[in-house]
Order: C-alpha cells, then structure tokens, then sequence
C-alpha cells in the first residue's frame, strides 16, 4: 500500500476540520488601554497591549520593545473590518462571556447605568441566540458604587475550518485593496470639488 496516497487526505481533512479558535479582550474605558489574545486550542497564538490615543491605535506584543501606530481610517482598520465580516457567517459560535466593572461615585447612579447596560446586552444577546441557538451566552458585572471605574472583559468562543480561514483571508485582502482605492478616489473628488469652490470664490472676490 503506498502510503503517499494519504497525505493529501490527511491535509484535505485538516483544512476543512473545525479548529477552536478563543479571544479574549480585556479594556479600561478611564485609561483607554487594555489586551487582547488569541488562543488556539488553549495555547497562546498572540498576545498584545493596546493604547488608544487620539484616532490611533497603538499596539505592543507582550515580548517586543517597540510599539506600533494604526490609524483609525487607515488600511489596516479597513481590512480588519472586512475580515471579520467575512468570518461571521463562517464560524461557529460556541461560547460568548461577557464581564463589567463600573462604577460612578454615586450609588443610584452606579445601579441606574448597570441597569440600563444589562438591558441593552440582554436584548443583544437575544438577536445572538435567535441566530444561533446553540451558543452559551454569559453575562457578570460587579458594581464599585464608591469608586469612579469603567472595566471590560470580554471572551468569545468560536469553531472555524482552516479553509474558511485562508478563504477569507485572501478575499478581505483584495477587497480592501479595492475598498481602498474607490475611498482615496471619492477622497480626490471630494477634495478637487472643494478646490474649484474656492477658486471661483477667490475669483469673484477679485473683481
């Protein structure tokens, strides 16, 4: 028995067997900053700081020096955003757990946000669970009604094959390029149309 005839079946396997993917986030709403991780199966794939500074992002791995800048409307958001628009219909929802801290120097206040933040997750949850019955939604908060506080930790189970995985991928890359390129070009319209404006209205306040 020639035992090659098997490997691409064991990849043809592996490329549509579903993969346990975790991510967990962590943030501090006051300080702008928190975490973010990746795990696959239990173990770390990566793990970064992020700081939120104006309309950038700034991330740093766990074992690096340096930091890196990402801009709001830059092409990196732009590709995030169509990434994961392309992997929602895709996964699994397996487990969704979601865990806040507030707190506002006043008691009655402190209850009447949680109160509201705990109706309005509620109704999410809801239109989750309409869409996938299966999945464990959780929800924890713990109120600090002395303290001015503002935390979240957020952790999301989902099931993906590693095909679907580099299929959307490879297409969010080129829909960003095209995304992209149509936004720079209506940003050149734009700007030209504004030009021209001020021109005309230099002109008429010449004569």
């Amino acid at each position: 028995m020639n035992y090659y005839l098997l490997i691409p079946f064991v990849i043809i396997c592996l490329m549509f067997m579903p993969i346990k993917l975790e991510v967990r986030l962590s943030f501090n709403l006051l300080s702008l900053s928190g975490a973010v991780g990746a795990f696959l199966y239990g173990f770390k794939m990566t793990h970064q700081m992020i700081w939120i500074k104006g309309n950038k992002i700034i991330t740093k791995k766990e074992e690096a020096v340096s930091t890196q800048e990402i801009d709001f409307g830059g092409r990196e958001v732009l590709f995030l955003k169509i990434f994961l628009k392309q992997l929602t219909n895709k996964t699994r929802l397996k487990k969704m757990e979601l865990f806040y801290n507030i707190g506002l120097e006043d008691a009655f206040a402190s209850a009447m946000v949680a109160g509201f933040i705990n109706f309005f997750i509620t109704a999410f949850y809801t239109r989750i669970k309409n869409d996938k019955p299966t999945a464990s939604l959780e929800l924890n908060n713990t109120l600090s009604y002395n303290n001015k506080c503002a935390q979240l930790a957020y952790k999301i189970v989902v099931y993906i094959s590693l095909f679907d995985v580099v299929y959307s991928l490879l297409n969010s890359v080129i829909l960003t390029k095209k995304t992209y390129k149509k936004e720079q070009q209506n940003s050149n319209k734009e700007f030209a149309k504004h030009k021209k404006s001020f021109n005309r209205a230099r002109k008429k306040e010449n004569l």
